[in-house]
């Protein structure tokens, strides 16, 4: 099989490696946000319209139920770990090519903000499809999608409801997805205004909600952007091994069982490996215990430091650009590095990134072995020249290595537990004031972003825990060496 793995579309802050296996006790759904759709009776026309549409059965061993994630699948009979449960073809799915030429081509030639995105696109084709109504060859999968009310995608969350995860990095990529899709709107609108028979009425709401249909229901294959009928009745399971593949030799879109399921049971997939942070932006849910959450830890780095500019350039002489980093008002650069659980076992704990560690040996150069200011600066110089070296001698990756003297590698680490603790203590109050709050604002807020908030503050407390937990054990180590 010529099976290229496809998944949900890749957002800004949840994929990346996994984590080591984790211990088998937890079973990761959606259950924690329950999301109230429409009942689709099993005997309805969805189904016998979608087999007509691709030409083919779609299914034998699934059927259409409702239960307390909203609409599901459920096995019809026996299902076997490994047996195709799913199979949809490309004709059957919405992709960009089905809009229409003259459309298309219009597009192309607008602002890069929509002319290269392909999910803007499918966003457009599918406000032509709800705009036809019941005169559109998709309406019985268009009708199924939930309407803009019952979607918790972060783009809906207003300021209010934003600021319970300002604490998170999560709380910027809202507000920046949130300009993105804006500007795809004002680049796309002028030529969407020339075809009044397809869109009618040009509104942004209409495009933010195709948009966040896309972003929560389209899988990314070798064809494109794809919002596969069916398939996306399929609900999130992030201990699942099944995941939507598309086969290239057949032009087909399928899921295979990754275990046995009994005639009545859910059948669930993993969308990705996605941390809450990207699960509430993209999906509109949240998981009370995410195996895949993560935090990001931001390091100011003053200006001021006389040996700026030389750490700085050493850095990035050696590869090793962080992950973002912008200015700050005060004078500083903020750095930011993603972080996941640490994990033990046994004697061995996979600990916090090694360029995190890195980072900091480096930034926090300094000789605390003299108090001269003069002298410091001179030490610290030496330190880095030092770290340049031993780079260049060995395999050229920088500061991975535990630095020569204890007292200093002791000293850079516990930098970095102040910031460690600093972020903590905001993450828990915020926690704490979501707990507490009654006021007409707290009110005011969907009672399922709350509970949203509270588990992605939550998870990234969780993960800033255990890595406070591991730096403060190796400092421990080394002091006591």
């Amino acid at each position: 099989m010529a099976a290229g793995v496809v998944r949900r579309r890749l957002a800004l802050a949840g994929a990346g490696a996994p984590p080591p296996s984790p211990p088998p006790i937890y079973r990761q759904t959606a259950a924690a946000i329950p999301i109230p759709e429409p009942q689709v009776k099993e005997d309805g026309a969805f189904l016998p319209w979608l087999r007509s549409k691709a030409g083919s059965a779609v299914s034998s061993a699934l059927r259409i139920g409702t239960s307390p994630l909203g609409r599901s699948l459920f096995a019809s009979q026996p299902i076997q770990e490994g047996d195709c449960i799913l199979q949809l073809p490309h004709t059957a799915q919405l992709t960009q090519d089905k809009l229409p030429q003259e459309v298309r081509l219009l597009l192309d030639d607008v602002d890069d903000a929509v002319a290269r995105d392909a999910a803007a696109k499918v966003a457009v084709l599918l406000m032509m499809e709800q705009r036809l109504g019941h005169e559109s060859g998709w309406a019985p999968y268009v009708t199924s999608l939930p309407a803009k009310g019952q979607m918790h995608n972060m783009m809906f969350w207003d300021l209010d409801e934003l600021d319970m995860v300002r604490h998170s990095p999560v709380y910027d990529e809202a507000i920046q997805q949130k300009e993105r899709t804006r500007k795809q709107f004002s680049a796309a609108k002028p030529a969407l205004e020339r075809f009044p028979h397809f869109f009618g009425e040009i509104k942004l709401e209409d495009f933010m909600h195709a948009s966040a249909l896309v972003s929560s229901r389209a899988w990314q294959t070798s064809r494109g952007v794809s919002l596969v009928p069916f398939a996306d009745f399929l609900n999130h399971d992030g201990a699942s091994g099944s995941i939507l593949v598309y086969d290239e030799e057949k032009d087909v879109s399928e899921v295979i069982a990754n275990r046995n399921y009994a005639v009545g049971e859910q059948v669930m997939i993993r969308y990705g490996k996605y941390s809450n942070a990207t699960l509430a932006l993209n999906f509109g849910f949240t998981l009370s215990r995410n195996i895949y959450d993560q935090a990001h830890v931001w390091i100011d780095m003053s200006e001021q430091d006389p040996l700026y500019e030389k750490k700085l350039d050493i850095w990035q002489k050696h590869h090793r650009t962080p992950k973002s980093q912008h200015m700050c008002s005060s004078g500083c650069t903020r750095t930011s590095f993603a972080i996941k659980e640490v994990k033990y076992y046994g004697n061995k704990g996979v600990g916090i990134p090694q360029a995190l560690r890195a980072f900091v040996r480096v930034f926090c150069a300094t000789s605390i072995e003299v108090t001269s200011f003069s002298d410091t600066t001179m030490m610290a110089s030496l330190e880095l020249e030092e770290m340049a070296m031993e780079a260049a001698e060995n395999d050229g990756r920088l500061a991975r290595r535990p630095l020569k003297h204890a007292e200093r590698e002791v000293h850079a680490h516990r930098k970095l537990l102040m910031h460690l603790e600093s972020m903590i203590q905001g993450h828990s109050t915020a926690i704490e004031q979501l707990e507490t709050i009654d006021g007409a604002a707290s009110r005011s807020m969907h009672p399922l972003r709350k509970e949203m908030a509270k588990n992605l503050l939550a998870g990234e407390v969780q993960v800033l825990q255990s890595a406070y937990a591991w730096v403060a054990n190796y400092c421990k180590t080394v002091a006591c060496t």
